[in-house]
């Protein structure tokens, strides 16, 4: 099965000042902003609600308002407000190129975390599970049993995370698909440096 990492440059600080803010203007815009997705999510949910009315499942629209609102979370429903904090990404951040990492299967990352670990960059500096995939939501929501696995690296982290992914590295990696493995380092890099640039936190969610 295919999976991707989508990555967004975004300021945290903004993200954490948002949930909970309880700002319905706010509310109102990102309902607008992302109508169709909510809207398409929405006629799911009735629908499985429907067929089972004793564990109803939580519509998108609902976790978003919930954040923003600052209402009680459904613990069982960690899933929903993942993909509502994307939204919020989305909304405030700028999505960053990731043809490297889209529609490539759970053991490309595996792979690739590997060929780093090899190579000597330090895994308390930068993984990529420990970072961009395994280290949960910058921002307080339930657990997530499954998709979408969420991780980042904030703005103080980046420098350190650049200065262990070198040229001299990322140039000692082997193995079968060794250019493949470079190019996909050589984009969460680049993922790194327009955050730096940018002055911005880096946001993943992989699904």
């Amino acid at each position: 099965m295919s999976h991707g990492v989508t990555p967004f440059a975004v300021s945290l600080p903004q993200i954490q000042k948002v949930v909970g803010s309880r700002s319905k203007s706010l509310l109102l815009e990102l309902r607008e902003e992302f109508e169709d997705e909510l809207l398409e999510d929405r006629e799911e949910v009735e629908e499985a609600n429907e067929d089972d009315e004793f564990d109803p499942e939580l519509a998108l629209d609902a976790a978003l308002r919930h954040l923003i609102m600052d209402e009680e979370r459904w613990d069982y429903e960690g899933a929903k407000y993942g993909y509502a904090l994307e939204m919020l990404c989305s909304f405030y951040g700028n999505f960053l190129p990731n043809d490297c990492w889209a529609s490539v299967p759970m053991t490309w990352a595996e792979t690739v975390n590997d060929a780093l670990l090899e190579v000597g960059v330090p895994i308390e500096t930068f993984s990529i599970f420990g970072h961009l995939i395994y280290r949960g939501s910058p921002v307080d929501i339930p657990d997530i049993d499954d998709f979408p696995y969420i991780g980042y690296v904030n703005r103080a982290e980046i420098p350190a995370a650049l200065e262990a992914l070198t040229d001299e590295r990322l140039a000692a990696i082997t193995h079968s698909e060794v250019e493949e493995i470079r190019s996909a380092a050589e984009q969460v890099r680049e993922w790194l440096e327009t955050c730096l640039r940018e002055k911005s936190d880096l946001v993943c969610f992989f699904y």
